[in-house]
Order: structure tokens, then C-alpha cells, then sequence
């Protein structure tokens, strides 16, 4: 997918709104990329090429690219990567350290993604997810302390992104005429039976080419585990926590973003 839009940096807080506003459908969206992060105690990298290769297979085989094991220092910090697997295409790339194991899908750059939508997406991503952790749990047991799973999707609007941010999520006159707004916003809450960091990001998307259109809306939706609050969590609980989040976000968090 190239979009030929260029993403801001995320700026400040934004006070929450108060306007009625109307559900997206995740369905609406393209996805630019998705993350997660199994955070990790104990995992044994005695043999890092043998990992590699146990890795790539435990998953398949959609890790055909070529793999990169890295050799990291014993004071190197924990999340340095030392193994980084690919696929061919380069959209899916799982990145092992000490401290965590990263799972990405990269929408951009005209890398192709399933047809059928977001939907349609996880349900792809999220057989790799079960794979790893079965990898993590059964085949290399390691501890799993800390769960993240990130989404960023991308809609064009019919105008202005950024006017549409402000007329949406900022009392009438409270800024004149700003150049460009990004919401974040943090929520603490229940997920089932986890504990979870929410946030939800909207920001503008300018053309490479052209950056007074800007019609492009970006949303991220970040659900985590709290730092504080380590477990062990089985392999059941990382499956079921992924997707939680992702129903968290397709049903619930989307519902606060406006795109009418």
C-alpha cells in the first residue's frame, strides 16, 4: 500500500470531547502496520542459531526472508535484538531479544495485505501469534511477564484531517487556526480478566508530496499489561489476551473515533 502520506510525530495531550460523535468501522480503515510484544524472563539463547531455525519453524514457514542472528555483548541491553526473522515481502517481522519478542506487520510501502480487510488481516497475524506462543510456552519455556498489542490504521477523509480533529475532540475557540492537532488519550481499565493501559492517538496525515493535504486521519490504539503488574502468563492467557485486545479495539475503542 503506498499512501503517499507522511505521519507527524505525536504531540501533547488533548482534553477529551464532549460532541456526539458517530462509530468508525475498523472495516473503514487501511492498516498501516500492527505490533505485538511478549515481554520475556529467562529465555535461553545458548544456541541463537538454533533458535532461529526452531522459530521458523514453529511458524510454518512464513518466515522465509532471510534470517539475521546477531551477536550481542553480555552487558548489551535485554531488548537489543538478536535474532530478526522476515519474510520475503518483508510485511511480517519477528525481532527476539533477551527482554521481548516482537511480532510487526508493515501495511506500507506497497507491501500487499490480505484481501478482505482488517478483519481478514488478524486473522492471519493472529495464527502467528498463537504459534509463538506456543514456541515461548511448550518448545523454549520462558517466562512471559508483559503483554502489548499496538494497531494503526489510516483512512482519507473528504477534508482536512486536522480541522476535522478539532471540530471533533476541542471546545469551539479554544485554539485559532492550528496547523496540525493530535489527540492522546490514556485509559486505565478492565479487559476480562487483564489489566490494561489503553491509549488512543489521532493525528493527521500530510502527502509526502504535498503537505498542505492533509486529509489523510491516522489512529492508533495501544492496549498493554501494566509494568507494575508482572505475571507468568500461560499459553492460553497470551491467545486470549491478543485477542481480547483486538475485539477490545475493533468494538469498543473504535467507537470513539469520528471520522463523519
Amino acid at each position: 500500500m503506498t499512501t503517499g502520506w507522511a505521519i507527524g510525530r505525536i504531540g501533547p495531550n488533548v482534553a477529551p470531547w464532549g460532541a456526539k460523535k458517530m462509530a468508525a468501522d475498523i472495516e473503514q480503515f487501511t492498516p498501516l502496520s500492527i505490533q505485538s510484544a511478549m515481554f520475556l524472563r529467562g529465555l535461553d539463547f545458548s544456541d541463537p542459531l538454533g533458535m532461529a531455525q526452531a522459530i521458523r519453524a514453529a511458524v510454518g514457514g512464513t518466515f522465509d526472508g532471510q534470517p539475521g542472528v546477531f551477536p550481542v555483548p553480555p552487558n548489551a541491553p535485554e531488548n537489543v535484538p538478536r535474532i530478526v526473522l522476515k519474510d520475503r515481502l518483508e510485511k511480517y517481522q519477528c525481532k527476539v531479544s533477551a527482554g521481548r519478542l516482537d511480532l510487526a506487520f508493515d501495511g506500507s510501502k506497497g507491501k500487499p495485505s490480505p484481501r478482505g480487510g482488517v478483519g481478514v488481516l488478524w486473522d492471519e497475524y493472529s495464527g502467528i501469534i498463537r504459534q509463538l506462543a506456543e514456541y515461548l510456552k511448550k518448545k523454549n519455556p520462558t517466562r512471559v511477564w508483559r503483554l502489548g498489542l499496538v494497531v494503526r490504521l489510516f483512512k482519507v477523509l473528504e477534508g482536512s484531517a486536522n480541522k476535522h480533529i478539532c471540530e471533533k475532540y476541542l471546545r469551539n475557540g479554544r485554539f485559532q487556526d492550528p496547523y496540525e492537532v493530535h489527540v492522546s488519550v490514556l485509559n486505565k481499565e478492565s479487559m476480562g480478566k487483564f489489566s490494561i493501559n489503553r491509549w488512543l492517538r489521532l493525528r493527521p496525515m500530510r502527502k509526502s508530496d504535498d503537505p498542505n493535504d492533509d486529509r489523510g486521519l491516522a489512529v492508533e490504539i495501544d492496549i498493554n499489561t501494566p509494568v507494575e503488574e508482572t505475571s507468568d502468563f500461560t499459553e492460553e492467557e497470551i491467545t486470549r489476551f491478543f485477542e481480547e485486545a483486538y475485539q477490545h479495539i475493533a468494538l469498543e475503542d473504535m467507537l470513539l473515533v469520528d471520522t463523519e
